[in-house]
């Protein structure tokens, strides 16, 4: 028996002296930038959302999927629209009382108001997009489309818009089977500007079933849902509402942020947070070197908490992963924990003139003419 534990004492440490070293080496591997120059023309016109980077060229409008360089060209011949929106599943473009949906697959399908209606601005879901017009009556409605039927043209449900003018809709998933569309007003006839937010089942023929309460002198820009909450980012406060079974529950905490800009956010893997960055809000051009952590519980327990740190050169852009702050400036690439730790910082080998977060940790960087897809290993 003595023997072996003498035998099984140093089987483990051979496999320490083999482990540690190894480990030494991994902890202390020099983390560098690569660049990954791609055929993006810099001097045109990006958005990326949910996934998908979208882009303007001479000749047609392009929707691409970063990680797998899938590439949607909407138009062989270029058009020059009224607007357009972008999903991960979903692109349209509009011009007119016209729209061009189109999908991932090769098809796709124009949509076109009836009796010459005019489309104000639309916007993209995972399996619906919607479209704010307004009709001979001058009246404001949202049309809610059916993009995954073929063809696209089936009107799931028409909203009509109440409560002043809309400055914002937008798609919800709470789930895989569900997609809901908020809309927000704003009545500027009251004696004070009047915000309202509603928000629409798409899968129940647009059945309200979501109504704020009056929100005065500030407008809502957008609505944001994590697991257990909806937050309506607005010009004054960030509100927080609790999902429940049927809906939302009503307003259960708000936090002032008059100043500043949500820029990114995300929840806590456990649900009891969610994180937002904040940027000053500054004259167009201008760039800021602060920026803000606000961190709001999702519990009962109703705090808030936030973290200002000032970066030595201008911030270009800013996002946050699950497990870390990720600040590009015009020197370099920051990552902090959410405790506040730094972890890395990356100098880069050209002054960039602008950064565009994309999928997982890398982002692209426009500088010296050319657009570069760049992570850190």
């Amino acid at each position: 028996m003595k023997r072996r534990a003498i035998l099984l004492g140093a089987a483990l440490l051979v496999v320490l002296a083999i482990l540690i070293p190894v480990f030494i080496a991994v902890s202390n591997r020099e983390v560098t930038l690569h660049y990954e120059r791609t055929d993006i023309d810099a001097a045109q016109s990006f958005r990326y959302n949910d996934g998908v980077l979208y882009y303007e060229t001479n000749s047609y409008y392009v929707s691409i999927k970063p990680d797998t360089e899938t590439r949607v060209n909407l138009a062989e011949k270029r058009v020059t629209a009224d607007g357009y929106d972008v999903s991960a599943e979903n692109t349209i473009v509009f011009l007119g009382s016209s729209a061009q949906i189109k999908g991932t697959e090769s098809t796709q399908d124009e949509f076109m108001m009836a009796d010459g209606a005019s489309i104000l601005s639309v916007r993209a879901g995972r399996r619906y997009c919607a479209l704010l017009y307004r009709n001979q009556n001058g009246e404001s409605r949202i049309a809610v489309v059916d993009a995954v039927s073929r063809p696209k043209t089936a009107v799931v449900a028409t909203i009509a818009v109440a409560g002043g003018e809309v400055t914002a809709f937008g798609f919800l998933e709470p789930d895989e089977s569900t997609e809901l569309l908020w809309v927000s007003t704003l009545d500027v006839d009251q004696f004070s500007e009047e915000s309202l937010v509603r928000v629409y089942n798409c899968d129940n023929r647009g059945a309200l079933i979501f109504y704020s309460a009056s929100l005065y002198n500030q407008t809502i820009k957008d609505a944001l849902l994590t697991s257990n909450c909806l937050y309506l980012v607005g010009t004054q406060d960030i509100l927080r509402y609790d999902r429940t079974e049927t809906g939302f529950s009503s307003e259960r905490t708000r936090v002032n942020i008059y100043g500043n800009r949500v820029v990114d956010w995300a929840e806590t893997s456990d649900g009891t947070s969610a994180y937002f960055i904040l940027m000053p809000e500054t004259e167009a051009g201008e760039r800021t070197h602060i920026y803000r952590l606000l961190t709001v519980s999702q519990s009962d327990e109703i705090w808030a908490t936030i973290m200002q740190r000032f970066m030595p050169a201008p911030i270009l852009s800013a996002y946050l992963l699950s497990d870390s702050i990720n600040i590009i400036t015009t020197e370099s690439f920051v990552r902090y924990s959410y405790s506040g730790r730094q972890r890395l910082d990356l100098a880069f080998t050209e002054t960039p003139d602008r950064a565009i977060p994309c999928e997982g940790d890398a982002f692209l960087l426009l500088m010296n003419g050319g657009v570069f897809r760049v992570h850190a290993q």
